[in-house]
């Protein structure tokens, strides 16, 4: 008996040293051997100054000389500050060897420059004799993130499911990049060429994410469907009212009819937010009719709504607040900068919150109308299928 005792002691020892041996396997496999990468890539590409043919130079000493407060007309202080800067030539392309000494002179909440350390990168430029800092060099930085994104999505993706994700990201990049090339080269109509755009991004990471599936399919044409209706009701609405309170003027940039550029923008970005909830809408009517297949329960049609319909509410308030909180991130540096400059609250609604404001609103309208139109059409599919199916039996 105590034998007995003994060997079933030293299995489960034996089982959990095991178990440590693959969580480690794991943690090291999952985890660490996607940032081991990422801190190689950076090492490398933070020595390829010779692919540069501007020189590119590391700065070895940065020393302040000088610090002192200033202020603006409305009391806004600040700390100025000079630096000198020893900074080592890296690949003398263009300029001699050995070392070069610099000033530079900016301000310590580094609005208008960039207060420099002993280590950082730079990019030179040698204008009228003299050299100037034109930038940081951020190459290493950038693609030690884009290393570890991959890594990461290849670790805890299936690998077949991971490269179709990156092609899809590639694919709709150089969509985005041709269409803006035909839209400089012919000025066609900006509205009709950018819902192409919009439509060949739904059909194109759809295709790739999900395959050339029914739920693919159903998926596209509710988000479509959705993201037509939503622009129908909000342009009916401002041509109803005359576009009162909304000031197109105020985007920046704009060489074009800047509300035709607005909603281009808008469209893009109401179309990722349909597509997420329409996605995981009709992802769980799947499941659910794959689930009521195994088990041979028969759901009717009303029951798929109901079941779609609170799917979606259980989307709305997390999307709806996850585009608000992107909404309030870029408007707060502006938000700042006008608050500190003097300006009233219902000037800042107007100058830097209005467009903002309408565009989180559009893709709020957008969600919502996504959750019955969704759950209406998948349910109709999927019984319509299954009733097919009992009547062909």
């Amino acid at each position: 008996m105590i034998c007995h005792k003994k060997i079933g002691l030293k299995f489960i020892v034996l089982v959990d040293e095991k178990r440590k041996v693959m969580n480690i396997k794991w943690i090291f496999k999952k985890m660490l051997l996607p940032i081991i990468f990422a801190i190689v890539a950076f090492f490398l590409v933070s020595h390829d100054q010779f692919l540069y043919e501007a020189p590119v130079g590391k700065i070895t000493v940065a020393k302040t000389v000088s610090s002192h407060e200033v202020s603006d007309d409305f009391q806004n202080k600040d700390r100025q500050v000079t630096q000198e800067l020893s900074i080592k030539v890296l690949n003398a392309k263009g300029a001699e060897p050995g070392n070069l000494n610099l000033k530079n002179t900016t301000t310590l909440s580094q609005t208008t420059g960039q207060i420099y350390r002993v280590g950082q990168q730079v990019i030179l430029k040698k204008i009228s004799g003299n050299y100037q800092i034109v930038t940081l060099k951020r190459d290493a930085l950038i693609v030690g993130l884009l290393v570890l994104f991959i890594g990461f999505v290849i670790s805890f993706e299936r690998f077949r499911a991971s490269i179709f994700l990156f092609l899809s990201l590639v694919l709709n990049l150089l969509y985005f990049v041709i269409v803006i090339a035909l839209n400089v080269e012919f000025n066609p109509p900006v509205i009709l060429l950018f819902g192409i755009l919009s439509v060949i991004f739904a059909a194109s990471s759809l295709l790739f994410v999900l395959g050339p599936t029914k739920q693919m399919l159903y998926t596209f044409i509710t988000t479509v469907l959705t993201t037509a209706l939503t622009f129908s009701i909000v342009l009916f609405v401002l041509k109803m009212t005359g576009n009162s309170g909304i000031h197109f003027e105020y985007l920046d940039y704009v060489t074009q009819n800047p509300s035709e550029f607005f909603f281009v923008g808008t469209m893009i970005s109401v179309l990722g937010a349909i597509m997420d909830g329409t996605g995981d809408i009709v992802a769980g009517l799947f499941g659910m009719a794959r689930q009521n297949k195994l088990n041979k329960i028969n759901m009717v049609r009303k029951d798929y709504i109901k079941s779609g319909i609170s799917i979606g509410q259980e989307l709305i308030g997390t999307l709806t607040n996850v585009l608000f909180m992107i909404f309030m991130a870029e408007t707060l540096p502006m938000t700042l900068l006008l608050l500190r400059n003097g300006n009233s609250w219902s000037y800042i609604a107007t100058v830097g919150l209005n467009l903002g404001l309408l565009q989180t609103i559009i893709s709020a309208i957008g969600i919502v109308l996504a959750v019955p139109i969704t759950a209406v059409f998948t349910s109709f599919a999927l019984t319509r299928n299954h009733q097919g199916k009992e009547s062909s039996l």
